[in-house]
C-alpha cells in the first residue's frame, strides 16, 4: 500500500472536504452516518486529470436498515482543484469546478426530477448523480461513487473503439439530449432558467481569448504540418485553409453561443476518455461535465465523432452512428410524453450537423495530438512555482505528429466534414 496515501488527512484532499461531508457521502448512499474512511491504493496517472487531481476513498457507514449487521460500504472517487496555486490559475480551474458544480447540483437533479416526474418505462440513468460537489475557488471538490468497482473502465485514447460502443455512445448521447428538449417543451421557464443561469461556457468566449488563442495557433501550425506531409497541395489542403482563413477562436465562439429551438444541455466534451464502459454488459456511463454548454446538440456529436472515430468506420457507418443517435433520442422523447417528429425530427438533426458539425474539426485539432501522447509526454503541471498563471502553450507541449497514422487520423476528419458539406 502506498504509505504516502495511507497518511493523508481529509484536510489533503480538500480543508472542506470533512467529517460531515463523509457523513453526507454515507447518506447519500443509503446510511446514516459514516464511521470510517482510509485511502486505498490508487492508480490514477498524471493524464486522467489535466485540470484537477484525484484521490480514492472508501468509507464505512452505518447502515440504514434496521438489523442489518454488516457495514455499509462505498467507494468514493474525489476530484478535486489543484492545490498549486499557479497551475490553478493557469487553467482557471476555478471556472470549470464551478461549471460542473452547477450542473451536477441543479442541473443534473432538474433534469432527473423532470424525467422521475414522467416515470418513463426506460429512464436515462447513463449520468451517475454526484455525492457532493462544492465550489468556492480555492477548496472546489466534487465526490462521486467510484465506478470502477463495478467494472466501468474507459476505453485505450489512442486507439479508439469499434462500431458498437460507438453506437452505444451516441444513443446515449441522444438520450440525454432528449431530457432537454422534452423539458424545453414541457417547463419551458424552468429550462430556460437553468440552462442559462446554472450553465457556462468555459472554453470559448470572448473574455476567454488571450487565454486560449495562442494555444490554438499551435493546434492549427500541427494540422498544417499533417496536412501537408499527407495530402499537399490537393483540394482537401485548401479546404482545411478555407476554414483556418478566419478568426477560428472567434468562429468557435459563435458556434458554441448560437441558440435556437433545438439546442440542448451538452456534455462538452465527448472525447473517449470521458465514457465509461462496462466490461461485461452494454451498460455505459458518462463522466466530466466541466465543460458543459448550452448549445446544438451538433457540436457534442461532431466532437465524438471526430475525436473518437476512424476514417474507415465513418465511411462505412456514419449513418448508423446518427441513426443511432436519433433513435435513442425519439426514443426517449416518446417515454418522456413528446412527439419527436414534431420537437426534433431527423430532418432537424440534419439541419444542426450542416450548420454546427464544424465544431467537431475546431476541437479534434486539439483532442486528436493530446490523445495520440505518452504518457512520458504529459507534462507535470504540479511543478509550475509561483502563483501568476503561465501561457498554456508553455506547459501544453503539443508537437507535430510522428506518425503517418496519427497525421491521418487528423487530416481524414477534414475530409468527412468536406464529403459531408460540413465546411462549405
Amino acid at each position: 500500500m502506498d504509505t504516502q496515501r495511507v497518511a493523508l488527512k481529509l484536510s489533503d484532499i480538500s480543508p472542506k472536504f470533512t467529517e460531515e461531508t463523509l457523513d453526507e457521502i454515507v447518506r447519500c448512499a443509503g446510511g446514516k452516518r459514516c464511521t470510517g474512511w482510509k485511502i486505498p491504493e490508487t492508480n490514477f496517472t498524471k493524464g486522467d486529470a489535466y485540470l484537477s487531481e484525484l484521490y480514492r476513498i472508501q468509507l464505512t457507514g452505518e447502515p440504514a436498515e434496521p438489523g442489518r449487521d454488516e457495514p455499509l460500504v462505498v467507494n468514493v472517487v474525489v476530484k478535486t482543484i489543484p492545490k498549486n496555486v499557479g497551475r490553478r490559475n493557469t487553467f482557471r480551474s476555478a471556472d470549470f469546478f464551478r461549471n460542473e458544480a452547477n450542473f451536477y447540483n441543479v442541473v443534473l437533479k432538474e433534469l432527473y426530477r423532470f424525467q422521475d416526474a414522467r416515470k418513463p418505462a426506460n429512464p436515462f440513468k447513463d449520468i451517475n448523480p454526484c455525492y457532493v460537489a462544492y465550489t468556492d475557488g480555492v477548496n472546489d471538490f466534487v465526490a462521486m461513487e467510484d465506478l470502477g468497482q463495478y467494472g466501468y473502465k474507459t476505453a485505450s485514447r489512442a486507439e479508439g473503439v469499434g462500431l458498437e460502443e460507438c453506437k452505444r455512445c451516441m444513443r446515449s448521447l441522444g438520450r440525454f439530449h432528449a431530457l432537454s428538449l422534452a423539458m424545453k417543451e414541457q417547463e419551458p421557464d424552468r429550462f430556460h432558467e437553468i440552462a442559462q443561469q446554472h450553465v457556462e461556457e468555459t472554453y470559448y468566449s470572448a473574455r476567454l481569448k488571450s487565454w486560449y488563442n495562442n494555444f490554438l495557433q499551435v493546434q492549427i501550425d500541427i494540422a498544417r504540418d499533417a496536412m501537408a506531409h499527407e495530402y499537399p497541395g490537393t483540394e482537401l489542403e485548401r479546404t482545411m485553409e478555407k476554414f483556418f482563413d478566419c478568426d477560428l477562436y472567434d468562429h468557435m465562439v459563435y458556434l458554441t453561443h448560437t441558440r435556437n429551438q433545438n439546442s440542448v444541455i451538452n456534455h462538452g466534451d465527448c472525447w473517449m476518455p470521458n465514457f465509461l464502459f462496462h466490461d461485461s454488459t452494454p451498460a455505459m456511463r458518462m463522466i466530466d461535465f466541466q465543460l458543459a454548454r448550452y448549445c446544438s446538440p451538433a457540436l457534442d456529436i461532431a466532437f465524438f465523432v471526430y475525436s473518437c472515430t476512424s476514417q474507415a468506420l465513418r465511411d462505412a457507418h456514419y449513418e448508423d452512428l446518427l441513426g443511432a443517435y436519433h433513435g435513442g433520442l425519439a426514443e426517449m422523447l416518446r417515454d418522456l410524453g413528446s412527439d419527436p417528429d414534431t420537437v426534433f425530427p431527423r430532418a432537424e438533426l440534419e439541419k444542426e450537423m450542416r450548420q454546427y458539425a464544424r465544431f467537431g474539426c475546431g476541437m479534434g485539432i486539439e483532442s486528436i495530438p493530446f490523445s495520440l501522447l505518452d504518457e512520458s509526454e504529459v507534462p507535470d503541471l504540479d511543478k509550475i512555482t509561483g502563483e501568476q498563471a503561465v501561457p498554456i502553450e508553455q506547459l501544453w507541449i503539443l508537437r507535430p505528429i510522428a506518425s503517418q497514422a496519427g497525421r491521418r487520423r487528423l487530416t481524414d476528419m477534414f475530409r468527412h466534414a468536406t464529403d459531408m458539406g460540413y465546411l462549405n
